[in-house]
């Protein structure tokens, strides 16, 4: 997702802008992608502390490579063992690495892979349709994506070798998915308990004043809800929780306040066609703790029944940003009475 705030010198020095400076195309490319991992603390002015809110942090990685292709992430999915990471760039490629861990704690990332994300035979549309911005399972091994500016939702089923080498099947989108902004189109994606697709628009305006288009697919047909927003905060991405409820991933950027992100909360049984979801704060991430343009999000059981968070940042392919993946444990709530 690009930023509207101007590309001035003085934005940029701040190194917290959200401009987009991604090259355009796919290209073909090697699928290896040398990768580096640098250890980051939830704090740098504290690298004792270890807990935000209701997240304990597990351990968080800043990932470069020297391929200069790398970068600009958006939606992210971590498989149910932990072990792969799968994410999409803005400009259209595929980027997947396998998770190291110590003590169960995020602690490294190699065996990176960087392939471009195929379109469905025949598609010519003319312009920019490689602005992958987020990602969901389908439930049978494959992955669902929505794009922006070309605004659409692509099925890359499940294949022998991998879901992403798989050619897309279009999947039939909301009737007014088009009547999206360009740069403002569905940033959220995540697959339901109940098999519907959930998707969330960043800026096409919902039904009430502060809301934003919402969508539930069931199979068959769309249905329109709305999402609450707060400030300059925009859903960026969603995940489904082991026990069905939704984390929902949130950005904002202001010239004042610089990048922050925060991660809600909201009950399954809220999401039915009509309603305007509400979220509960779970965490909320601004300086001096780590962030940057934070805007994928995914979520699995622990070995130890917890419910676990990867949060992972777009860099915009700029200098002044930088590529964040940060896992978390969602801690029970306080008990009543603050005992």
């Amino acid at each position: 997702m690009e930023s509207r705030i101007s590309n001035s010198l003085t934005v940029a020095l701040l190194a917290l802008t959200v401009a987009c400076a991604a090259p355009a195309g796919t290209g073909a490319g090697a699928p290896g992608l040398p990768l580096a991992a640098t250890a980051l603390p939830l704090n740098p002015a504290d690298p004792l502390q270890d807990q935000v809110g209701r997240l304990r942090y597990r351990g968080g990685l800043e990932l470069t490579s020297r391929n200069v292709l790398f970068g600009g992430l958006s939606g992210l999915h971590v498989a149910a063992d932990g072990r792969r990471m799968v994410a999409m760039s803005d400009n259209g490629r595929w980027v997947s690495a396998e998770l190291i861990y110590d003590k169960g704690n995020l602690s490294g990332a190699t065996d990176g892979v960087l392939k471009p994300i195929r379109k469905p035979a025949g598609y010519d549309r003319p312009g920019n349709w490689t602005d992958a911005e987020s990602l969901a399972q389908d439930g049978s091994g494959g992955y669902y994506v929505a794009f922006e500016r070309q605004h659409r939702i692509w099925r890359y089923p499940s294949h022998p070798s991998d879901p992403i080498d798989a050619e897309p099947e279009p999947l039939k989108g909301p009737d007014d998915i088009e009547k999206q902004p360009s740069n403002g189109g569905i940033e959220a994606l995540a697959r339901l308990c109940d098999r519907r697709l959930l998707a969330i628009s960043e800026e096409a305006p919902g039904e009430s004043p502060g809301t934003k288009k919402a969508w539930v697919f069931d199979g068959k047909s769309w249905k329109t809800l709305s999402y609450a927003t707060t400030g300059n905060f925009r859903a960026t991405g969603a995940a489904t929780l082991p026990d069905c409820s939704l984390a929902v991933l949130e950005r904002s950027f202001t010239l004042t306040e610089g990048v922050r992100a925060r991660v809600l909360h909201i009950p399954a049984e809220t999401i039915r066609a009509g309603a305007t979801l509400r979220g509960e704060e779970l965490a909320a991430l601004a300086p001096p703790l780590s962030v940057d343009n934070m805007e994928g999000i995914s979520a699995r059981r622990g070995d130890n029944g917890e419910t676990l968070l990867y949060l992972i940042s777009d860099d915009n392919f700029s200098g002044f940003q930088r590529t964040l993946l940060m896992m978390f444990e969602l801690l029970p709530p306080p008990k009543a009475g603050g005992g």
